[in-house]
């Protein structure tokens, strides 16, 4: 070991622990960003930010949350919007690039249970070796939505005739909104985001489409596409994994637009707002009025909206779709005194019941920290507001009710962490669970009590 040179020592590392690349992506793709938006070119005239905003803006961007200190139309010139274009698409397919390099570029053979435990969170396959394939016609398919975005929304600008005052603007925005919406990064080029859509029904449609494919997963959507293409032929029927993300998906986005609308939004209280926020609060962040205007109940749905969030495998945050089902399947089979937690026909492995409950669990406990920082070191603040932030950037949503331009220093620092423990916690945790061989040591057994 001592004869060894620092870059075999950090191969060995790597090999030794896939978790370690997955941080490494990410950190020098924040920190890439941070040098890169801290340039004077990056910034229009007059609008140069702090460092500290650089590297809350790079990470907001990489972990496609949508948090911003700063106006983004006002404050960053071309350069700077392309970073965050940069960022974002390459955040909302970090994880599937980490699994890509996880499985060839280190070319190490992963053990069994951590080949489950990455297909659980991931992509759910059966062997590895196929993954390269699965990967390929992932990126087919996400160039294939994001070009048809694009050519959505730009064709909507054209038809309303704004694209004639600034073309290449129109073009600009088009290519910029639809990966901003299909990576569920909520970033945009207008100014106080998407507020300026409001009642332009055709673009928001065209917006919570690539929301809603984005916050998918990456694994529904290559098993719709292969219904599709089968056409009416015998086609392969749909994994467990897909029929629940497909199944929460569509009752969160009905019943989240429906309670929206009987909470009202405080501006109108029209279906085509309840309908956009129920699916932008699915971590894609983007909004059409100010929310420090929503009623409390609205921002309480939001709220819940945000600390689900999307489908595993995909661009979303949150603690997942599945994850949640699993964890109240869990909680009805124990109220039932049933050893088993079966849902939609099948009885679900153990070992992901357990990583369930210890995601959710740590999940909670990390938010009720950040509300009680946050209460601290922000004073002033209503306590509506923190908490809303919190679970947004935890959520890597990016929605706010005004709280973030005012947030103090050691807060954007919190939610740095917040956001970047939000991106990469859920699947850091599925692979520092994965079972190892444990001496077990018999002691006392103990009772306490409860309730």
């Amino acid at each position: 070991m001592a004869g060894r040179s620092p870059l075999q020592r950090i191969r060995n590392a790597y090999r030794q622990s896939p978790t370690l690349l997955l941080l490494s992506w990410f950190s020098l793709l924040i920190a890439a960003g941070t040098l890169l938006l801290a340039l004077p070119f990056s910034h229009r005239p007059g609008r140069e930010t702090a460092p500290l905003t650089a590297l809350f803006t790079a990470t907001s961007a990489a972990c496609v949350t949508g948090l911003s200190l700063v106006d983004v139309a006002e404050t960053y010139s071309f350069f700077g919007q392309a970073v965050l274009l940069f960022l974002i698409e390459l955040g909302g397919i970090g994880v599937m690039a980490f699994a890509n390099l996880s499985f060839g570029l280190l070319r190490r053979r992963m053990s069994l249970s951590e080949q489950a435990a990455l297909t659980d969170s991931l992509f759910q396959s059966d062997a590895a070796g196929e993954f390269r394939k699965i990967f390929g016609r992932i990126m087919r398919t996400v160039a294939l939505v994001q070009a048809l975005g694009f050519a959505g929304l730009l064709a909507y600008d054209f038809a309303t005739r704004e694209a004639r005052a600034d073309p290449w603007f129109s073009l600009w925005s088009a290519a910029f909104h639809s990966v901003s919406a299909f990576c569920n990064a909520g970033f945009s080029v207008y100014h106080a985001n998407l507020e300026s859509m409001r009642g332009k029904t055709g673009y928001l449609a065209i917006v919570m489409a690539l929301i809603i494919l984005g916050g998918l997963g990456f694994q529904l959507l290559a098993e719709l596409g292969g219904l599709f293409r089968a056409a009416g032929k015998r086609a392969r029927p749909l994994s467990l994994n897909s029929r629940v993300a497909l199944t929460v998906t569509g009752v969160l986005l009905v019943a989240g637009a429906v309670c929206m609308r009987l909470a009202g939004d405080g501006m109108g209280d029209t279906w085509t707002g309840a309908a956009f926020h129920a699916v932008s609060a699915r971590t894609a962040g983007f909004n059409i009025l100010p929310l420090d205007r929503l009623p409390l109940a609205s921002c309480l749905i939001l709220c819940f909206l945000m600390f689900v969030g999307g489908s595993p495998g995909s661009c979303a945050g949150g603690v997942k779709t599945t994850s949640v089902v699993v964890w109240l399947a869990h909680i009805r089979a124990s109220l039932h005194n049933d050893a088993n937690v079966n849902m939609f026909g099948y009885t679900i492995a153990p070992d992901l019941v357990s990583r369930t409950r210890i995601l959710m669990a740590l999940s909670v406990l990390w938010n009720a920290a950040g509300v009680m920082f946050l209460s601290v070191v922000q004073p002033g603040a209503d306590l509506a507001k923190i908490l809303f932030e919190q679970i947004s950037a935890f959520a890597t949503v990016g929605l706010t009710l005004g709280l973030t331009p005012g947030l103090a220093e050691v807060s954007q620092l919190w939610i740095i962490a917040t956001m970047f423990i939000g991106r990469l916690g859920p699947l850091t945790l599925i692979l520092w669970t994965v079972p190892r061989a444990k001496v077990n040591v018999g002691r006392p057994i103990g009772r306490i009590m409860v309730g």
